[in-house]
């Protein structure tokens, strides 16, 4: 997993980094194992097998409504509903999760160098209690989801988040794993930066957020 360390964050970003808007599964957190069994107890909950590898791909990348048209049959599907409504997300799904090492240091420590921080997800209703689960809730604003915006690759919550901080689109960045990240990122004219996915098109590919922290230093260090 290769790390950008021979760029030159000072001609990236010559007015400093102003804000980092992060992704949630595959960046965040360590979920793809959560999401699988979320998904594979809606399937078994109207009698389907467990989805494919191919499938478990495209539900890592997708909101929920995508996913349920991708693994669900349109005559299941309303009974698919009725069981999405009976799962206890914040029981059966949640502990399954783990924050990713070092998120927690690299979110304290830009914050304390008044880095910006938001959300981009395509998850709906389930980042409010994840967020506070994990005790992360103060760090982010605003969170786009696929429940106020349009789901990812359409770039529409990055634009919006854009517009609420005030700043330029090249004055920020879009930390994701996925392909859907980096065309929203593209859309909205944001630099990206690929998490551990060394096959996507991004600025800068982080193997960890350690690694990421030192080469944003020189950018936002002693900022007041």
């Amino acid at each position: 997993m290769a790390d950008a360390f021979d760029s030159d964050p000072e001609q990236d970003f010559a007015g400093g980094l102003k804000g980092l808007v992060f992704d949630v599964d595959g960046v965040m957190f360590d979920s793809r194992h959560s999401n699988i069994e979320y998904y594979n107890l809606i399937r078994r909950s109207v009698q389907l097998p467990p989805i494919s590898a191919e499938d478990e791909e495209f539900c890592h990348m997708a909101s929920v409504g995508e996913a349920l048209e991708r693994i669900i049959p349109p005559e299941y599907r309303d009974r698919a509903l009725e069981a999405c409504r009976t799962i206890n997300y914040n029981e059966r799904i949640l502990p399954m999760l783990s924050v990713e090492p070092g998120l927690l240091e690299a979110l304290h420590w830009l914050r304390q160098w008044n880095v910006r921080l938001a959300i981009f997800t395509n998850r709906t209703n389930s980042v409010d209690g994840l967020l506070r689960y994990f005790g992360l809730e103060s760090f982010f604003s605003p969170v786009m989801t696929a429940g106020n915006s349009q789901p990812k690759p359409h770039p529409g919550g990055l634009l919006s988040i854009i517009s609420q901080w005030g700043v330029e689109p090249r004055q920020i960045a879009f930390l994701g794993d996925s392909r859907v990240d980096e065309q929203a990122a593209k859309g909205a004219g944001v630099p990206f930066w690929s998490f551990r996915n060394d096959e996507l098109t991004a600025r800068l590919h982080f193997s960890d957020f350690f690694k990421m922290i030192t080469w944003i230093t020189p950018l936002v260090e002693g900022r007041q």
